[in-house]
């Protein structure tokens, strides 16, 4: 069968950023992007503290697609094949803060991991870090704007006049099994301000 990759017009310049090279930004932001414990479980706290209403997921889209050539690379996966590819918000309240996407090659559903497939409004999150044998790859920031993968597809969901945006993403393996997770932060939970200190961390 042959199928054609959806194109985007731009790749986000990736980097993997350690510690150090983030010192000079605001200590919140740092943190969110540096955090290496659940995502899920940072932004149920920061909604209960935020007093924004409580902790939800809402799936945009999920099914077998073929990831973007960025994606693909990352993954080290052959080109032009299918992968479980899954889009969500998570909202404190009615406010939408994290936009995820994960691209789960076909190879990894299988054993345990089927159940990857059949999360429907739980948080990928949770079943991650339940997992007794779960390996984390080296972070990566990048900072989007209009044209990158990541910002068109959350962009719909923001309610704000905004030029970038912050992510990261990382592969996770379970049993040697991976999945690619990236994240963007939406303007409610890191503030635009933080954006012009990336800007000099990424060379943009």
């Amino acid at each position: 069968m042959s199928v054609t990759p959806k194109k985007f017009k731009r790749i986000p310049h990736w980097l993997a950023i350690d510690a150090v090279s983030l010192l000079h930004l605001e200590e919140k932001t740092r943190e969110w992007l540096l955090d290496n414990s659940s995502l899920t479980l940072r932004v149920k706290n920061f909604c209960q503290a935020s007093g924004s209403g409580g902790f939800s997921v809402r799936v945009l889209s999920q099914g077998m697609s073929i990831p973007s050539n960025d994606e693909i690379r990352r993954l080290k996966i052959t080109p032009r094949h299918y992968a479980l590819i899954r889009e969500v918000l998570l909202y404190c309240g009615d406010t939408p803060v994290i936009y995820a996407r994960t691209v789960i090659p076909i190879k990894t559903l299988t054993g345990e991991q089927k159940r990857l497939g059949h999360l429907g409004n739980r948080p990928l999150g949770e079943f991650l870090f339940s997992q007794p044998h779960l390996q984390r790859d080296t972070m990566e920031v990048a900072l989007l704007n209009q044209g990158h993968q990541l910002f068109d597809s959350a962009l719909p969901n923001i309610n704000h006049n905004v030029e970038q945006i912050w992510a990261r993403r990382s592969i996770f393996r379970l049993r040697h099994k991976p999945l690619l997770v990236a994240e963007a932060f939406l303007p409610d939970i890191i503030s635009q301000e933080s954006h012009k200190s990336l800007g000099t961390v990424l060379g943009h």
